[in-house]
């Protein structure tokens, strides 16, 4: 099975070093579907995953969520089905075997639909849910992909087999090692399901000062009990997590908006600049205006 594994991987090499030539993220005529490439190893670089399932194909990445740190190589996944701000870094990557990642984002709706028609194949959790794992692709699991990267060559047959794809996708999750764990997001009663709400409401509410008792009765939980939750899910606390999203979105909009750091500081909810410079400076190594800058010479 290693054998067949790896000759479906070196299909997919081809097909995904001529649709990305440059160094970066980069979209793809397939909705939902994007790439990463690294010639070079990379210094840890905060960003947010969206609900996401990403194939490692070439090369390794370290990724931290919070105090926890994961690692994952060729052929192995990443799976995160809540937004979460995390940091990465490309560990093993050169000019001849660049580092090659294939991502796409999932939506829990169609995950749920799917959970109802096989809940009886999934068996119950044994851990409580995270919302970062990192597993072993099997060989149904990579062919999936690698036919998902031959529609990199056929865009007429996108619309059709694009739906089929992903949902096979969800399947073989589902049945995975990490399907219970998965599941237990679309459980409504379920705690990492009462989490995913909090995680929601913080993503669209980043702005807007914390109310951990709005949180809690959201999630219907007590305070003590959405911290744990939380963190479980997480490895962070609400403020901790809300903190990332508000300072990923102020470098989203210094960079691509053009602001000032103080505007930027206001627009995402901080009421200080000098708070604003020392917790970016803490989150991406270099105070606003230093890091915008150099974050620039690299595009």
């Amino acid at each position: 099975m290693t054998d067949e594994r790896e000759f479906l991987r070196q299909q997919m090499l081809q097909p995904l070093l001529q649709a990305i030539t440059s160094n970066g993220l980069s979209e793809t005529s397939i909705p939902g579907v994007k790439l990463y490439r690294s010639d070079g190893p990379t210094a840890a670089a905060p960003t947010i995953y969206e609900p996401t399932l990403c194939l490692l194909v070439q090369g390794s990445k370290k990724v931290w969520l919070g105090d926890e740190q994961l690692q994952y190589r060729e052929l192995q996944y990443l799976l995160a089905p809540v937004t979460l701000p995390v940091s990465g870094k490309v560990i093993t990557a050169s000019p001849d075997k660049p580092y090659i990642a294939l991502s796409v984002s999932l939506d829990l709706r169609e995950l749920t639909d799917l959970v109802i028609d096989i809940a009886h194949k999934v068996p119950p959790p044994t851990i409580p849910a995270r919302g970062i794992a990192v597993g072993d692709a099997d060989l149904a699991l990579v062919s999936v992909f690698q036919r998902l990267t031959q529609l990199l060559q056929s865009p007429q047959d996108i619309p059709v087999l694009l739906p089929l794809l992903k949902r096979e996708m969800l399947y073989r999750l589902l049945l995975g090692p990490v399907g219970s764990q998965l599941r237990e997001f679309t459980l409504i009663d379920s705690q990492a399901h009462r989490i995913s709400k909090v995680i929601e409401i913080l993503h669209q509410r980043y702005n807007e000062p914390l109310r951990i008792k709005e949180l809690a009765d959201a999630a219907h939980l007590s305070e003590s009990a959405l911290f744990q939750s939380f963190k479980a899910v997480t490895s962070m606390s609400p403020l901790q997590f809300q903190k990332q999203l508000r300072l990923n979105e102020a470098r989203r909009i210094m960079l691509y908006e053009g602001l000032e750091a103080a505007t930027a500081s206001y627009k995402v909810g901080y009421e200080s600049p000098s708070q604003f410079s020392r917790e970016y400076s803490r989150l991406f190594g270099a105070p606003p205006k230093a890091d915008v800058a150099r974050f620039r010479q690299t595009l």
